[in-house]
Formats: C-alpha cells, sequence, structure tokens
C-alpha cells in the first residue's frame, strides 16, 4: 500500500483518484461535524458545494448545515460546531451541510474509488478503514482558503500513524512521512499547539475554542463516514 498526502484541495488533480482510496480531511470542522452527526444518529449527509445549492436540496424535513468563512448561515439549522450535531438535534434526520472547504474537497474527489471521511475523532478506525478496503490511500487535506492547514495535516498523521501500527509494510510519500513525525513530535500537546494555527486562530477569535477541543478528542468515535451514490453515510 502507497500512501500519499495532497496538502490542500485546490492541488488535488482526477488523475490522482484512479484506483484510489479518499480519506478527506478537514478536522476543524467539517468533517469532525461529518463524524460527530453520524455517531449520534443522523442517517445521511448530502454535500453541497453552494449556499443556494444546499438550501434547494433541503425538502422533506431534512435539516442544513454549514458555514461560509467560520460564520454560520442565515436560515441554517445547524452551524459547523461538533456541539450542534448532538443526538436530540439529528438522530434519524438527513443532513445537507456546505461548508467553505470541506465540502467542497468531497464533491472534487466523487471519482475516487473509494471515499472515507477522517479525523482526530476517529483516527485509529479511520486507519483500520484503509487496510480493509486495500487499495493506495490519498490523503486530502481540505486547507483553508486554498493553502495547507497545519491541524489538517497533523491529523493525517495521526491516522497515518495508526496505518503504520496495523501495515507496517505500507509506503509513505515524503509528505506523509513529515505529517506522521509532525504529529509524533506533537501529539501529547495537540490542545496547546493547533490553536495556534491560522484556522485556530480565527475560531477562537469568533468565541468557539470549545470547537477546538471537541475537534482534538482522539478517537472518541468509532465510525469511519463513506461516499455512496453523493451521500455520505455511516
Amino acid at each position: 500500500m502507497i500512501a500519499t498526502v495532497i496538502p490542500h484541495v485546490d492541488d488535488l488533480h482526477a488523475d490522482q483518484l484512479v484506483n484510489r482510496t479518499v480519506v478527506m480531511i478537514d478536522a476543524f470542522r467539517a468533517s469532525s461535524c461529518m463524524v460527530t452527526a453520524l455517531a449520534n444518529g443522523a442517517l445521511f449527509i448530502i454535500p453541497a458545494e453552494t449556499v443556494s445549492k444546499a438550501r434547494e436540496l433541503a425538502t422533506d424535513g431534512i435539516l442544513t448545515g454549514g458555514e461560509r468563512f467560520g460564520k454560520s448561515l442565515e436560515g441554517f439549522d445547524l452551524g459547523n460546531s461538533p456541539a450542534d450535531y448532538s443526538a436530540d438535534r439529528v438522530n434519524n434526520k438527513g443532513i445537507v451541510m456546505t461548508t467553505t472547504n470541506g465540502t467542497r474537497a468531497l464533491l472534487k474527489a466523487d471519482r475516487a474509488s473509494e471515499i472515507r471521511v477522517g479525523c482526530f475523532l476517529n483516527a485509529s478506525s479511520c486507519a483500520k478503514a484503509i487496510r480493509d478496503l486495500h487499495r493506495d490511500v490519498v490523503f486530502l487535506c481540505a486547507g483553508t482558503r486554498g493553502s495547507f492547514s497545519l491541524e489538517d495535516g497533523m491529523a493525517a498523521g495521526c491516522i497515518l500513524h495508526h496505518l503504520l501500527e496495523i501495515i507496517p509494510s505500507a509506503e509513505l510519500s515524503d509528505l506523509a512521512h513529515t505529517l506522521r513525525l509532525g504529529y509524533l513530535s506533537c501529539r501529547e500537546r495537540l490542545t496547546d499547539i493547533l490553536p495556534m494555527s491560522q484556522a485556530g486562530r480565527r475560531l477562537i477569535a469568533r468565541g468557539h475554542r470549545r470547537d477546538l477541543l471537541d475537534c482534538l478528542q482522539r478517537d472518541r468515535y468509532d465510525i469511519v463516514p463513506r461516499w455512496q451514490q453523493g451521500r455520505i453515510i455511516r
């Protein structure tokens, strides 16, 4: 198995997806919200590229969730905080979600053989899911505004660390090696270091410090969301 990393969604090209598993990572916060929602009983999540498309798809009691540039969307049922996706709000319900980076990354990766959603919350389970698919894997870091995001890279490094524990023969690209080693160097201080990332600082400035702590809980859930016919399901 070969593991490679794409540092942000704008670096993704279709030929990188052929016969590969893609793990989309938007640690702050779309991936974490998707994992939390499905762990709390949501039936499915439909990624939408635009706000207007999300409103169009939200029929028959489907909830709307997401953000643009870190801000909640007017008229939407849910924002982009993991705490919004509690069982009492999402259990047995479908959700249409649109975010600045994460949902765009999912939609852009739709030619991959398999797509999974990963983050700190499901890192060990994500590594096991990659193993069970028996394909080369591409970690697609969503990034922020066309640039690499530290928290996405460290989440990829965390999953890569667990992947090497169960598949010691896996071949890592240079960037994958770098992110794994970066994660190992700071894994005991994630709640100190990652709030200093660009996205972390913006979230704190907007009063979302709790979101950072929620997103940085490792292996809280054992589910790995997957793409199936335009929806993210358990």
